[in-house]
């Protein structure tokens, strides 16, 4: 017995709200996890946190905040 095109409808729209919850709640757990990575980091004597660089001035850290933000800053 086929669904009534409102029923459908309905479901079509509980799948796609699962669907961007799962990747909100991804998007949570991966900016927890920088979180504690920064958490981790050492401290100035003000307590401001100490980010290192390579010998090219770069920092994976920030490189994967950056990467974050430009993927999940909706």
């Amino acid at each position: 017995m086929p669904l009534d095109p409102a029923r459908r409808h309905q479901i079509e729209q509980d799948a796609i709200t699962a669907a961007w919850e799962a990747e909100r709640l991804a998007a949570c757990d991966d900016a927890i996890a920088l979180l504690r990575e920064i958490a981790d980091l050492d401290r100035d004597d003000d307590g401001d946190v100490i980010l290192g660089v390579d010998e090219n001035g770069h920092n994976d850290l920030m490189s994967r905040i950056t990467a974050f933000l430009a993927t999940n800053d909706q």
